[in-house]
This record gives C-alpha cells, sequence and structure tokens, in this order.
C-alpha cells in the first residue's frame, strides 16, 4: 500500500507534471506544478482580476472566465483537502 503522503493531490499533480516533463524532456515543469499548487490563492486572484479587465485584457475574449473556472476548481480541491487534513488531524488528538 502506499504511504500517505504519495496519496495526496500535490503528489499526483506533480507526479502528473513530472511524467509530461519525462516524456518531453522538460526539466522544470514539476516545479511550475509545485509552485502552482502552493500559491493557487493568488493566481486565482490573479486570474479574477483578469477575466474583470474586459477588452483590454491581453488574452481572447473568454479566456479569462476560463481561467477563473480552473483556478476556481483547483483552490477548492486544495481547500477541501487541507480541511479533511485539519480534521482527520483533530480526531487522531482526541
Amino acid at each position: 500500500m502506499a504511504p500517505d503522503a504519495l496519496k495526496g493531490p500535490p503528489a499526483v499533480i506533480t507526479g502528473l507534471f513530472g511524467a509530461v516533463a519525462a516524456v518531453f524532456n522538460i526539466p522544470f515543469v514539476d516545479q511550475i506544478a509545485l509552485y502552482a499548487w502552493t500559491n493557487i490563492n493568488q493566481l486565482f486572484y490573479i486570474s479574477s482580476l483578469v477575466s474583470t479587465l474586459g477588452e483590454s485584457s491581453p488574452l481572447p475574449e473568454g479566456w479569462g472566465t476560463q481561467l477563473v473556472v480552473v483556478t476556481g476548481s483547483i483552490l477548492l480541491i486544495k481547500l477541501l483537502w487541507d480541511a479533511s487534513n485539519d480534521i482527520e488531524d483533530s480526531i487522531d488528538d482526541s
């Protein structure tokens, strides 16, 4: 059975990006994925600001909304994961 550290979303995400990096020989992809996971709050805020720029946005129309949905979904997964870990820790402490 795999250790609990290998079952978490950060491990899965960095594993997937590591596999892509190995296939395409890009050594820094896993560091980018880990950076994105740890800073998803800021990336969500930035994407929400980009989506409100409208026509003055450097991105094509509609990409801002898609970016908000993707970063918001990842942020929700991270918040739920952290909450479940906190609940599990409080149960173990009692």
